[in-house]
Parts: C-alpha cells; structure tokens; sequence
C-alpha cells in the first residue's frame, strides 16, 4: 500500500516513546556529563545517529546479534517449554501414568525439554549482562542508510563495490527525500494473519529502505502510518523536530525547533524529568492518537507533481 504525502500528524510509532524512558534519558544525561563527548565517539564507533541533523541506522554485529538472540531465545523457549510441561504434559502424565510413577515421568520428560533453552539463556545471559561491553557490543562494518534533515537527502550505503552500479552510482546511493514515496508492506504469518511494516522506496530506481529494524513487524499498520508521518516531519525543515524522548537534547540546536518552542513555551526537559505515571500517561496518549491515524484516506499532495503508473 502506498501512503499519501502530506497533512501529517504530531505522531510516532511506539517503539520510539517507550524504548527511551525518562530514567534512560537521565541515565544518558549523566554519562555525558561525566565523559563529554562519550554519545557522539558512540555513535561514530557503531555508524548511527539520531539528531537535529540526522538519522543513521547501522546493524550490530554479527557476533553482537548472535548473542543477544541466544539470551533472548533461550530465556523464550525456557518459558514456552515451562508452559508446556505444567499445562500439556503433566495432565496426560496424570491420566496415563501409573501411580507413583507421575513425578519420575516428569522428570524425565524435563531432560528432553530444559536443558537447551536455560543453558541459551545464562550463556547469552552472562555474554549481555556480565562480561564487559566492549568485549559482546561491538560495531558493524559500516551504517545502512541515513535520513538527513539539513540536506534533506537519503542515503542508502553501498555495503559491497558496485552494489549501486546499473543505478548510475559508484559508491552509496544518495537522493532527496521528495523522490522516495512510503509503502506499507504485508507479509503473512504461518498462520495467514497480516504483518505489517514501512518501505521507503525509491520512485526511479530499484533501492529501499526497510524500516522493520526500527517497529518490528506488527499486527496492526498504525504504527508503519506513525513512522512515516514521523520522517515526513523529521526531513520537514519548515517544521520542528518530532516531539519524541531520543531527540529532546537536540531540540534546541535546530533552529525551526528552537523558536517554536520558545513561542509555545515548551519545557525543555519534558521527556526527561516525567515521573513514572506522567510517562505512563504519555505513552497511552501517543498510542490514542496512532490508533486514530486516518492516513489511507488523506489526499496524496506529492500527486500534483508526479504522475503515478
């Protein structure tokens, strides 16, 4: 589905309210303050960026990746097996085993059943948890793409020689904002139900940008509607930046931002001096609005420029 350009909402998916809480913010605040500059050698170490200036999205590695899945999987199947063994097999072990042998039975059934996801679980525990990050949090080889709100250009980095070739590009593959349209993509589950997750698609030539990295694949498309009402405001440089935690301490480096709020009188530590229930309220306000995004039926302002096959 191709969304429309245009009459945006103050919107943004979820993921990007509740994965920075006030306290992470604050967390954050004090590690700058303690080690200045310690957020920008972050972000070139590891090939991200989230700012006034631009957005920059880069894999972990492969090392990286492999063992936050090992914690994350094992400490999953632990539970589903846990499920499993108290819901499913214990009743039948009660109905066909003979008596007395009920508990041996279980026993044994939990030597096929634990020992993989809880050996998973403490070794990726201990690699995430335990050992120093410098060690298990290591960087990629370089970012995937980058949104830059002052050039107002999209970059989709080359990551082998030529991989941008038959598009007439030696290197990385860079073009405005204006010439990339959003499309909403669907995939089934096993079980047929929908998926849902946003594409940023090159209207000339054949380069994307997935963005389930950043919202995961969801059952509902509000949030995929939320994220590209979001970019449109980011790339917007006649608009303030997205009312959103990650991006508060910018606020007042980008000029559009600075003076609207300084008109509206905008507390400049919002997001970062919430109490628990202020931010509770903040999150089941935002997730309100998204529900109530009506993006399908906008008008597609881009249409006036551009002829659609």
């Amino acid at each position: 589905m191709r969304l429309p350009w245009g009459n945006t909402l103050e919107v943004a998916p979820l993921t990007f309210i509740e994965d920075d809480s006030p306290a992470e913010l604050r967390e954050e605040e004090e590690e700058e303050r303690r080690s200045p500059g310690i957020r920008a050698r972050k972000q070139e170490k590891f090939h991200n960026a989230c700012d006034h200036i631009r957005y920059r999205q880069a894999h972990a590695s492969a090392r990286t990746q492999f063992l936050v899945h090992l914690w994350g999987l094992g400490r999953g199947f632990f539970f589903l097996g846990l499920g499993f063994w108290l819901l499913i097999l214990f009743p039948i072990e009660l109905l066909i085993a003979e008596k007395g042998t009920v508990l041996s039975g279980m026993l044994a059934t939990a030597y096929w059943i634990f020992p993989v996801p809880i050996a998973c679980w403490i070794i990726g525990h201990i690699a995430v948890h335990r050992l120093p990050e410098h060690w298990i949090f290591t960087p990629s080889k370089g970012p995937l793409w980058e949104l830059n709100r002052q050039t107002g250009m999209v970059t989709v980095f080359a990551r082998k020689p030529g991989q941008f070739k038959e598009q007439g590009c030696e290197g990385d593959f860079i073009r405005p904002f204006h010439e990339f349209d959003a499309y909403v993509h669907v995939l089934p589950t096993r079980q047929g139900m929908p998926l849902y997750s946003l594409h940023l698609v090159h209207r000339y030539q054949p380069v994307a940008i997935d963005f389930m990295p950043l919202t995961g694949r969801q059952s509902s498309d509000k949030n995929s509607l939320a994220l590209w009402d979001m970019w449109q405001s980011y790339m917007d440089i006649s608009r303030p930046l997205p009312d959103i935690p990650v991006l508060e301490a910018f606020r007042h480096l980008d000029p559009t931002t600075a003076e609207h709020d300084r008109r509206t009188g905008r507390n400049p530590r919002y997001w970062r001096d919430m109490d628990d229930a202020e931010y509770k309220e903040a999150v089941a306000s935002m997730a309100q609005r998204v529900q109530q995004l009506d993006t399908l039926s906008r008008p597609n302002i881009m249409a006036r420029h551009v002829l659609y096959l």
